[in-house]
């Protein structure tokens, strides 16, 4: 079953983080544009757009997607672009629901950016 089609699992105490090495084998699978930074404790990815609008729409959907997982992440968001940075709270480190969530949100910047008449967002 691939990262997307996985569904965030609650975290409602401390659930211990990744390997490193299992963090890496996700990242890559997640593919280009997501990065590890603060050491290694956070997944990150900027996503840029032709204006403010592709970018709060692409916002919306993000929050929409991470309701519906209840795993939120933190957004940056200013004229053509929106920063996504990802991490579990409880533990202040990645778990699996991190991945997950990223490949959601990779899914929808395709998917939005693939809408007919508007190959950029």
């Amino acid at each position: 079953m691939e990262l997307k089609d996985k569904k965030c699992v609650a975290c409602t105490s401390w659930i211990p983080p990744l390997p490193m090495e299992e963090k890496a084998r996700y990242l890559e699978i997640l593919g280009s544009g997501w990065v590890l930074n603060q050491e290694g404790k956070r997944l990150a990815r900027p996503f840029k757009f032709k204006n403010f609008r592709r970018a709060l729409e692409f916002a919306n959907e993000v929050g929409r997607i991470s309701d519906e997982e209840k795993h939120h992440p933190e957004l940056r968001l200013g004229w053509g672009y929106c920063d996504v940075e990802i991490w579990t709270h409880t533990n202040n480190d990645l778990v699996e629901n991190d991945f997950i969530l990223a490949a959601k949100i990779t899914e929808a910047f395709a998917r939005l950016s693939s809408l007919p008449g508007d190959k950029t967002l």
